[in-house]
């Protein structure tokens, strides 16, 4: 740089600062009426946000003058802002600003924010305003009482616009609207299409003629109104709304996409129109775009039917079938019997194992189409999984009327096999006989005949397999399988090496090599198989699962040696799900459970998270004690997969936990209305017992079958049931089989509440005695049995009270019964610190108060002692004894008379208290 031009670039900069000082020191001077003129200048320049800041400046300068508000009001309407309009057209006519030319502007502010309540209780008639504003005025009040469905008002109205002296076609707007009123829209139609023909261009005129043309089913004419609306008034996104939805609507989407694109562009994040472009995504084949905007939709409130079963069908075509299940479940109620969202609801549901609801789903199909056989014979199979016979051979019966080809056929063949129909061989066979070359029907009747033991069967297949295919390595697998289940291992080699002749590099091959090794006993054979896969690839998650299979046979330093492995495959393939679920199950093994959740950690809970991912996670949070979050991971879980039972499962378990028994009950009964099941029905009982709901706990159990009656669990809920309805006969034996299965808490109450109920207080004592022997870390019954201690043995009731303290030092009721025991035994020395820290918990509690003031004035601490008892409303205090004592310590302080005031202001019941208080009033 060259020192001589310094001077000049000083100067320049200096001169533009003095001349934005002196621009800045004239602007402090300009009048109102400089700042109006120059608004009104920049206005009609057209730039808007000059002309803004300068009417600003004007009421700045002037804050009553109404101009510059009415001004800058028509300037916001102009614009298009317009709640900003509304307000300073309202304050315009506050400050006295003619309400005659405030009110025709006002008026179209009110009609475009929906503020139909100020718009019915405007004058249109004020003085000043012409007939055509009048008009205009008229009709948006008009619209605004049919929206508040004030009908009266509405024809009262019309009839009054009908003497104004206009030919506005706001008047003839106003007599179209009568027959809207009587929904007679085809004579709306006819009087609005001739004012079209006379305002061709009116914004209101367009809107009540596109309105009329969809209420009247003429659809097509409606999305030509709302072209022309919107090419005149780009401003208004509201109609152009309008126009994509109907133009969705009736399959024009090609046409819809060029309304969308700008405005998508311009709010991202609009749920309605992410709902649009998914859609006209879905109807274009791009399933990937469309479910990443129906998903914004949904997460955005749009999650009507037509977004969810959108969403569903792009989400399996691409192959996500819990996302799927999830949107489709949510609309299959509103789906006509036959439609294909069932079919693929049915399908995405079997994928994932939801067989019940799948099956329920099913029959609602009537099997009309060529998947249909391979769907129920799918939900067959799962079904019989689940050990439902009875919907299983009903699929099986509705699989037969369609099975036709050789793949529908050896399903069928299977699912008869399964449930014992000797004609399922006879598919299978016919089956093959169709498709002699399809490895998918031998692979299916080579599973069936192992499945069904006939081993020989099996073996001829491979056999004729092998003659068809001599150089395939598929069917000597085959055969080494079944050589291994008959343990002949020489036979077995020999074949994986004949197959190993044929696709040395076959993965199935290296699987059952593996898996021969490790019925040998060769894990060292077994592992480099597997290092070897994992030498081709790091990140085999089926190879790194074995392989920690047989390091947890090993030793624990293995086990942690392929963990590690495991988790520096995940550091260089992040986005690897599968991995990722794996080092998480790994690391649950090991009971690292904060590991656990920081490797799910960048998982985003949501339809796209793996299955395994919420189990995992939650029991990591609850093994963690993480009740907070595990509440909220379970909240969302079952909000996602409100039929997932293992996600309501573990929100029931922490539910119960917490005593949220009314939350539980609303879970139970969500999951039960759409998916009936014996477990969760039980549970439902058990909630309703807890909230005392003795008559519809005992309905919930009518509702199970008769041997789930006899199980411990439930006969925990029928024993607290048989207490609340006084049998305690009933109560004490059902509670007894209860605490028999199960030594929990619970029972134990419940078996102590049985012995009590019944007047068998000794027996209880014993129980629980012989309970907290055996028990001594159930915290629960140990605070029982204390309490019981206190009246038979003190001593011993303080030892347990001071054992319990150990466990739970923040106990309010440990602290107190132990201090209040201690001050018993004279141990104040003891007692003090405990009493305080009790009455740090519950500063109100007058019982807890009482204990430590007792404390005290055995310490000769009698001011401090009284200031305790300050800190609560003593005459609220319920317990006389409490009372008394406190009387007794202001005698003490020398306070007579407030001591004979609080004697004389109260009442005492019990012949002890009676006698004491006269005793008090005589040392007064």
């Amino acid at each position: 740089m060259k020192l001589i031009s310094a001077g000049k670039k000083i100067i320049m900069p200096m001169c533009i600062a003095l001349a934005v000082s002196g621009a800045l020191s004239g602007c402090s001077e300009k009048s109102m009426d400089e700042h109006l003129t120059m608004a009104r200048d920049y206005a009609q320049r057209q730039d808007t946000q000059a002309a803004v800041i300068e009417y600003k400046n004007a009421i700045r300068q002037n804050p009553q003058a109404p101009a510059p508000r009415f001004e800058l009001g028509r300037l916001y309407l102009m614009s298009n802002q317009f709640e900003a309009a509304e307000k300073e057209l309202n304050r315009a006519i506050e400050l006295g600003h003619p309400a005659s030319a405030v009110i025709p502007l006002l008026s179209q502010a009110y009609q475009q924010t929906g503020a139909e309540n100020a718009l019915v209780e405007m004058d249109y008639q004020v003085a000043g305003m012409s007939p055509q504003e009048q008009a205009e005025v008229g009709f948006y009040k008009l619209q605004a009482l049919a929206q508040l469905d004030k009908k009266t008002e509405a024809q009262a109205l019309i009839s009054e616009l009908r003497e104004l002296d206009s030919d506005s076609v706001y008047i003839g707007l106003s007599e179209a609207y009568a027959d809207i009123l009587n929904t007679d829209y085809p004579a709306a139609l006819e009087k609005t299409e001739q004012l079209a023909e006379q305002a061709p261009d009116n914004k209101d005129v367009l809107q009540q003629l596109g309105r009329l043309y969809a209420l009247t089913k003429q659809p097509a004419e409606a999305i030509d109104v709302y072209k022309q609306y919107v090419e005149l008034y780009p401003a208004d996104i509201t109609k152009q709304f309008a126009l994509i939805g109907l133009l969705i609507e009736n399959r024009r989407t090609e046409e819809a996409q060029p309304y969308v694109t700008p405005l998508l562009k311009k709010h991202p994040k609009n749920g309605l129109l992410n709902q649009y472009q998914g859609l006209i995504d879905s109807t274009l084949g791009r399933f990937e775009s469309a479910q990443r905007h129906l998903e914004k939709a949904i997460q955005s409130g749009q999650s009507g039917p037509a977004a969810r079963l959108v969403a569903g069908f792009s989400a399996y075509q691409l192959q996500d079938f819990a996302a799927a299940s999830q949107h489709l479940s949510m609309v299959a109620s509103t789906l006509p019997d036959n439609h294909p969202g069932l079919r693929m609801l049915a399908d995405s549901l079997l994928r994932q194992g939801e067989n019940e609801e799948a099956s329920d789903i099913l029959n609602r199909v009537g099997g009309n189409t060529e998947q249909d056989a391979e769907l129920f014979s799918k939900a067959g199979f799962q079904l019989l999984r689940e050990g439902n016979m009875v919907d299983a051979k009903k699929m099986i019966e509705k699989s037969g009327e369609l099975s036709t080809s050789a793949a529908d056929l050896a399903r069928l063949g299977v699912l008869q096999l399964s449930v014992n129909d000797i004609e399922g061989i006879v598919n299978l066979e016919t089956a093959l006989e169709k498709a002699p070359d399809n490895v998918a029907t031998q692979k299916t009747l080579m599973a069936a005949y192992v499945s069904t033991g006939q081993q020989q069967k099996a073996r001829e297949l491979a056999k004729q397999w092998l003659e068809q295919s001599p150089d395939d390595a598929v069917p000597y697998i085959y055969l080494a399988e079944l050589a291994m289940k008959d343990n002949d291992m020489a036979q077995a080699k020999k074949l994986l090496e004949s197959a190993k002749a044929r696709a040395p590099q076959s993965r199935e091959l290296t699987l059952a090599s593996i898996k021969f090794d490790i019925i040998a006993q060769d894990y060292g054979a077994a592992q480099q198989r597997l290092e070897k896969l994992l030498k081709q690839n790091p990140a085999d998650t089926q190879a790194l699962s074995l392989l920690y299979s047989l390091a947890q046979g090993e030793s624990a330093q293995a086990v942690e040696k392929i963990q590690k492995r495991t988790a520096a495959a995940l550091q260089q393939a992040q986005d690897n799900m599968s991995l990722r679920i794996l080092l998480a199950r790994m690391q649950f093994a090991q009971q690292q459970y904060a590991d656990v959740l920081t490797t799910l950690n960048s998982i985003k809970a949501d339809t796209a998270a793996p299955v395994t991912f919420w189990n995992l996670k939650g029991q990591a949070l609850i093994r963690t004690n993480d009740v907070a979050k595990a509440n909220t991971h379970y909240k969302q879980w079952v909000n996602l997969y409100p039929l997932d039972k293992t996600a309501v499962l573990g929100k029931l378990l922490l539910n119960d936990a917490q005593g949220k028994y009314k939350e539980a009950l609303v879970t139970v009964n969500q999951f039960l209305e759409k998916r009936p099941d014996t477990q969760i029905q039980v549970l439902k009982a058990y909630f309703l017992g807890l909230q005392q709901k003795t008559k519809e706990a005992r309905r919930s159990l009518q509702e199970v079958p008769e041997q789930v009656l006899s199980l411990p669990f439930v006969k925990g809920i029928t024993a607290r049931l048989s207490l609340l309805e006084g049998n305690s006969e009933a109560a004490l034996a059902d509670a007894k089989v209860a605490y028999e299965h199960a030594q929990n808490p619970k029972n134990t109450l419940l078996v102590v509440a049985g012995y009590e109920s019944s007047g068998q207080r000794q027996q209880a004592f014993e129980f629980l005695q012989q309970h907290y022997n055996n028990y001594p870390q159930d915290v629960r019954s140990a605070l029982l049995y204390a309490e019981r201690m206190i009246s038979q043995n003190p001593a011993e009731a303080a030892q347990i009270y001071a054992k319990l303290l150990n466990a739970m030092p923040e106990n309010f009721v440990v602290l107190n019964n132990l201090a209040y025991l201690y001050l018993e035994q004279g141990q104040i020395a003891d007692a003090e610190p405990l009493a305080r820290r009790a009455v740090a918990l519950q500063p109100k509690n007058a019982e807890a108060v009482d204990t430590l003031a007792q404390i005290l004035k055995q310490q000769q601490k009698t001011a401090e002692a009284l200031s305790f008892y300050d800190k609560i409303k003593i005459e609220n205090v319920g317990s006389d004894a409490v009372y008394l004592n406190y009387v007794e310590l202001l005698i003490t302080a020398q306070q007579r008379q407030l001591a004979k005031r609080r004697l004389d202001s109260r009442q005492f019941s019990q012949p002890e208290d009676q006698q004491r208080a006269q005793a008090l009033r005589e040392t007064l």
